[in-house]
């Protein structure tokens, strides 16, 4: 919804697209941001962005990288483990159910590949997926539709390439040779960086109490009592979403749940392995393993969507010891020598009840909500998608898929 009226309820909001920049106005490195920081005073950015993760930053770059006057504020650090976006690495696949996944991803690969040579730094690494399971057929028609490449390999193939991996005979394989591991903190750091350098004022510490849409646009109210009115907001605010959406008259049923990885030390012949996803027997909750290239026999593995529903403000950082030994089981029956436990960790989902994105614009609030679990990984693309929805220009990717009023968000 990028463009005419929106209805929602018995209001009807008009989208308002941003102003277009001054021509005048510079956007190189030296550029320093527009606003200062004054409480009290109202602030007047072309987009103001709630949520500084790995989708919050990369709106901020591509936005910025326009001309765009952008304010994005970060309730807490960026790179911060309280959400979803934190952690050493994240799993990039082309390898999907679905082409209309494909096809995003291959679009988040080239633009992974900008980003990489934006920042002068690498942030992803080929190590090849492999997926396991009577599912795998549906990935390799999603995957011949979308025109990539892919192997089905038998098990003595796969035990003859990965020696240390072990699965029973007569399992089923797709090996899709693109997979690959993503530096997530690393990358939160060069979108600040980048978005920085073009002007965008990005600021930590800074939580949003309030969310409103005023007249044409949107009123922000901060914690500190800070006000900022804005043409368009952002809002990839994570788990923190659901409740500033709901105070602006748009409730979407975005569920919160505590996920944990374990981490494991490798014997030196595991360095090589591809990711692994497993989807047999409970595809709903896939066990998954993902190693380290840039810190070589490191990696980690966990269930997908195993976590139970928390609330936010009662959101616990220690593991469930429960699902850690079942990690443990599992990763001990695929690995031929059993690796040394370093540690587990958690994070946060926020998954809809399809596990398909939230990305729409509704009248001035535009919501990004790429979660599920799945979203990381088409982190640059989701940026521009959002700064395309923000300055209401036309997307390269079709969102209807995503909409906000979809029937399965129907609360």
């Amino acid at each position: 919804m990028s463009d005419g009226a929106v209805v929602d309820g018995s209001v009807t909001l008009r989208v308002s697209p941003a102003p277009a920049p001054d021509a005048n106005t510079p956007s190189s490195a030296s550029v320093e941001p527009r606003y200062g920081y004054a409480r009290g005073v109202v602030e007047r950015p072309d987009v103001v962005i709630v949520g500084g993760g790995v989708m919050g930053t990369a709106a901020a770059r591509a936005l910025s990288s326009r001309g765009r006057a952008v304010l994005l504020l970060e309730r807490f650090t960026f790179g911060h483990a309280n959400g979803s976006s934190g952690g050493s690495t994240r799993n990039f696949r082309l390898t999907y159910h679905d082409p209309v996944y494909v096809r995003m991803a291959r679009h988040a690969l080239e633009r992974w590949r900008r980003l990489e040579s934006d920042a002068g730094l690498e942030l992803l690494r080929i190590v090849g997926g492999l997926d396991v399971g009577e599912a795998t057929d549906a990935s390799a028609t999603a995957l011949e539709a979308a025109g990539e490449s892919f192997e089905r390999p038998s098990t003595a193939e796969v035990a003859e390439r990965w020696p240390v991996l072990r699965f029973d005979e007569g399992s089923t394989f797709l090996y899709q040779s693109e997979g690959a591991i993503v530096r997530a903190d690393e990358a939160i750091a060069a979108q600040v960086r980048l978005a920085r350098a073009a002007g965008a004022d990005l600021r930590e510490r800074a939580v949003v109490d309030a969310l409103r849409p005023v007249g044409e646009g949107v009123e922000l109210v901060t914690s500190d009592g800070e006000v900022i009115r804005a043409p368009t907001a952002i809002v990839a605010a994570g788990a923190w979403a659901a409740p500033l959406l709901r105070d602006a008259g748009i409730d979407l049923p975005l569920r919160p749940t505590l996920e944990q990885s374990t981490h494991f030390e490798m014997a030196s012949e595991g360095s090589s392995i591809p990711t692994i996803i497993e989807w047999d027997p409970d595809p709903s909750q896939p066990p998954y393993l993902v190693p380290n290239p840039f810190r070589p026999g490191e990696c980690k593995a966990g269930s997908h969507l195993s976590g139970p529903v928390i609330a936010l403000d009662a959101r616990s950082f220690d593991p469930d010891a429960g699902r850690e030994a079942s990690t443990i089981g599992w990763v001990g029956e695929r690995l031929a020598s059993e690796p040394r436990l370093l540690k587990t960790e958690t994070c946060l989902y926020t998954t809809t009840p399809d596990e398909d994105f939230v990305i729409d614009r509704i009248g001035p609030l535009v919501i990004a909500s790429p979660c599920s679990g799945h979203g990381f990984k088409f982190a640059p693309l989701v940026g521009e998608l959002l700064a395309d929805l923000a300055a209401g220009e036309p997307s390269p990717v079709p969102l209807d898929r995503f909409r906000a009023d979809r029937p399965a968000l129907r609360v």
